[in-house]
């Protein structure tokens, strides 16, 4: 069974689509022996919550970007920038972290990205 067969079926659980697309800029021949550019998303119920997250963020050295709903009872969308290094042993670690702070603040975790040079 070929990955877009699997996709098709059933999408993989979030970790593991982390470590798909590390795979992935590992195999457009991106350099991820040291610091990138890493943004994360984060989804918050109210304006209180996404503050607390965001003062969270900025003591652990990320720039945090915060926008209000589109919609009057939308969640708050939290954008947070960070160089890190990216890869198979650090990118389970940022979800943990990531996930645990989105839920100590009745939130939810939108995933990362990070940009290529390609």
């Amino acid at each position: 069974m070929s990955l877009l067969d699997r996709f098709r079926q059933k999408r993989p659980p979030p970790a593991e689509l982390d470590l798909l697309l590390v795979s992935r800029l590992r195999s457009i021949g991106e350099d991820l022996t040291g610091p990138r550019v890493i943004v994360h998303f984060l989804d918050l119920p109210a304006e209180r919550d996404a503050l607390a997250a965001r003062a969270a963020l900025e003591e652990a050295g990320y720039e945090a970007t915060l926008t209000p709903p589109e919609a009057p009872d939308g969640p708050w969308s939290l954008r947070a920038e960070g160089r890190r290094v990216v890869d198979e042993t650090t990118v389970p670690g940022f979800r943990a972290w990531f996930e645990r702070l989105a839920a100590e603040h009745g939130g939810e975790y939108d995933g990362w990205e990070t940009p290529t040079s390609r």
